[in-house]
């Protein structure tokens, strides 16, 4: 049996097979790049989304704070309302 006749298509069936596996590996490294570029977009997606979890902890601490600050403020005031009513007039 003489393969002569098929070495060409033999030739041509190698080169796509080649070519087709050079077309996947540079579509797989795109595909791995961009993959790895969303990881790091969902990294600090993920980093802005904690900073903003303790920012807005903070500002509940600062508001309850700030409102403990007040009545406070305002018993010391009522106590000295009292005195001043009672001993200066």
């Amino acid at each position: 049996m003489d393969i002569t006749p098929y070495i060409g298509t033999i030739a041509t069936v190698i080169i796509a097979f080649g070519a087709f596996y050079g077309a996947v590996n540079a579509r797989l490294a795109k595909t791995e790049q961009k993959l790895d570029d969303l990881k790091d977009q969902v990294q600090k997606h993920n980093q802005i989304v904690e900073r903003t979890y303790r920012l807005e902890s903070d500002v509940a601490t600062a508001y309850k704070r700030i409102d403990e600050l007040r009545e406070k403020d305002t018993r010391i005031e009522d106590k000295l309302d009292g005195l001043r009513i009672g001993g200066t007039e």
